[in-house]
Formats: structure tokens, sequence, C-alpha cells
């Protein structure tokens, strides 16, 4: 128990800083889950890695296996108490990611559509409300965007670590992602999560999250219009 006080409050503390900043609400509730998720498992590893310890302490022999074996009996409280603890911390993360899948489900509107299409090994954006296509993804920040990702030749995935965006990319199957609202302007990394080649690791590129009149005159330097 006070090895568990300890490792969750270093969860709590250390995991935040093991992570990049948020740029989204998305991205925000992911780290929280993270931090969330870690502290519940402290108690559960420290459990087994405790007990692991003591048994292989008290119960040590140097006799032949056979002829020695611990009882080990579960009484009726302990076997109660163990279903309870179990299945109110299952219950508890079945919750938390209904409430998080809940919450991305939502239509916000005024949303802005970017269709996102990768291939060996690169990523372009069409803008389709405004008839813009391009190879630099540009954000309105506090605008929500949904992305539509699909591959032109194998199997990509689709990463903005910052927006809390992680979508694959299946070749001539389009995937819609949940709407997400950039909230911090600056420039952030795409990047591809799926082994899809030689030049896997290079296929990366930077997005740009800036405010709305500086976003609505990029569209108008590409030559876009509603």
């Amino acid at each position: 128990m006070a090895l568990s006080v300890v490792g969750v409050a270093a969860a709590i503390v250390l995991t935040p800083l093991l992570m990049p900043p948020p740029a989204s609400d998305a991205a925000a509730f992911a780290n929280l889950t993270v931090v969330v998720f870690t502290a519940a498992a402290v108690p559960v590893a420290l459990f087994v890695w405790v007990f692991l310890g003591y048994s292989l302490v008290a119960f040590r022999s140097r006799q032949r296996p056979e002829s020695y074996a611990p009882r080990v009996l579960a009484g009726p409280m302990t076997q109660i108490g163990w279903l309870l603890v179990t299945g109110m911390l299952t219950l508890f993360l079945v919750s938390w990611g209904l409430y998080g899948m809940f919450v991305q489900a939502a239509d916000p509107p005024n949303t802005l559509i970017v269709d996102v299409t990768g291939q060996q090994w690169a990523w372009s954006y069409s803008y389709p409300q405004y008839h813009v296509k391009t190879s630099q993804l540009e954000l309105p920040a506090n605008r929500p965007v949904q992305f539509r990702v699909v591959s032109r030749d194998v199997l990509h995935g689709f990463s903005i670590v910052e927006l809390g965006v992680r979508v694959d990319a299946n070749p001539g199957e389009p995937v819609t992602a949940p709407a997400v609202t950039p909230n911090r302007t600056g420039t952030y990394q795409v990047r591809c999560i799926e082994l899809c080649g030689l030049y896997h690791s290079l296929m990366s590129s930077t997005v740009r999250v800036v405010p709305q009149a500086d976003f609505t005159a990029w569209i108008a330097q590409q030559g876009g219009h509603p």
C-alpha cells in the first residue's frame, strides 16, 4: 500500500512530462487517459511484484519441487474482495472509454473538411470547401476539423500527436476521423505510424495552426474560394 501511494503520485506527476503538450481537447483527453490508466495500473502491478518478491523469500526451498508445495487457500472473503475490486476497476475503465467515444462522436457546426491522401512517401491535402489542393497542411485555430484519410498504394497511418489525431490510411477505403478542434497555435509534426516501406521514417511533414484571419489569407494565396 505504501509503494502504491508513492507509485500513483509518481505516475500523476511524471507521466505528463513524457507527453507533448496538447493542442486540442481531444489530445488533452488522451493525455489525461494515459495518466489515469497508468495511475490505476500501479497498485495492480505492485500487488503482483510485491507478492512475487514475498513468495521468492517466504516459500523458497532447496528440496525437490515435488516434495514441497506450499498450500495457498483463498477464503470466501478473499474471493469476494478480489472479484469486487477487479470488477469495479474494469467497470471504471469501460465507462471512461465510452465517455471519451461519446464526446468524440459529437458533430460540431462549421466543421472544416480536410481530405488527406497518403502515398509512398508523402502526404497531400485537399480542402473541398475551398477548392484547394496542397502539400502543406494549414489549420485555423478554434475551428473544428474533420480529416478524411485514404491511401493510394499501401497501408499508412496519419498521426498528429499534439492534436490527438491518429487514423489509418487504407488503400482505396477512406476513413473519416472524429472532429477535433485545435486550440493552440503553432507548428506540429505529421507522421506516418504504419510501416509502409523503405522511406517510412521520412514520411513526415508539418502542420501549422494559425488564427482564422491568417488561414483565410492563406486560402486566398492558394487560389481557393468558398
